[in-house]
C-alpha cells in the first residue's frame, strides 16, 4: 500500500499551508495593549503618522513632483500633512528634473497642491542656481515659490541677496522684492 497517493499528497499540502498561515498570523499578531500604546504615543490631534515617506505626484502619465521625508503626520485639526526633513523634486512635462527643494520641516495641504517649508530651506534649479532662505511657500496650481524672508541666491559668478522672493517655475524667473544687493563676476557668468 503506497502512502503517496494524490489524495494523501493533497492532505499533506493542505496541512502545510495551514501551518504556514498560522505562523504568519502568529508573527504579525499584536495584542490590543500594544496597539493602544502606539496610538497613545501619537501627538494629540494627529490622525496618521508615517515614517520614510516617498510620494510622487503624477499628471498625464508623467511625474510632476516628488516628496521624500523622514516622517509625515496628518493633523486632524487643520487637515495639513506635517513633514520632517522634506525634500521636493520638480519635473517638467517630459519628466526631466527642473529643480529641488529641501528644508528642516514642512507642511503640505490635504490636496497636495500647497507646500510650506521652514528651517534652512535650499532650492536648486537644474542649471545649478542655489537659493537659501528661512521659509518658502510653493503653490502647484500657479507653480510659484515665494517668501517674505531674507534670501540669498548663489550661482557660478553671481551672488545676490535681498528680502522677499517670487520664483516663477514655468517662466524660470526669480524676482527679489526689496533690499537687493549683489555681486557679479563677469568672467564666470555664462
Amino acid at each position: 500500500m503506497s502512502y503517496f497517493k494524490p489524495r494523501n499528497l493533497l492532505l499533506v499540502l493542505a496541512l502545510g499551508l495551514a501551518l504556514v498561515l498560522l505562523v504568519v498570523i502568529a508573527l504579525r499578531y499584536r495584542p490590543a495593549s500594544q496597539l493602544q500604546t502606539i496610538v497613545k504615543a501619537l501627538p494629540e490631534g494627529v490622525d496618521v503618522s508615517l515614517q520614510d515617506i516617498d510620494y510622487t505626484h503624477i499628471e498625464n502619465g508623467q511625474a510632476r513632483w516628488r516628496l521624500v521625508a523622514q516622517q509625515a503626520e496628518r493633523r486632524s485639526t487643520d487637515g495639513l500633512l506635517g513633514v520632517s526633513s522634506p525634500q521636493l523634486s520638480f519635473y517638467d512635462e517630459q519628466g526631466g528634473l527642473k529643480g529641488s527643494l529641501q528644508a528642516g520641516r514642512g507642511e503640505v495641504s490635504d490636496d497636495y497642491q500647497n507646500v510650506r517649508l521652514f528651517d534652512d530651506v535650499v532650492l536648486e534649479n537644474s542649471t545649478g542656481y542655489l537659493l537659501y532662505t528661512d521659509h518658502l511657500e510653493y503653490n502647484h496650481a500657479t507653480q510659484i515659490a515665494s517668501t517674505d524672508a531674507f534670501v540669498r541666491l548663489v550661482a557660478d559668478g553671481v551672488h545676490l541677496e535681498g528680502t522677499g522672493l517670487e520664483f516663477y517655475l514655468k517662466q524660470e524667473r526669480v524676482y527679489l522684492n526689496a533690499d537687493v544687493k549683489g555681486s557679479l563676476d563677469s568672467d564666470k557668468v555664462k
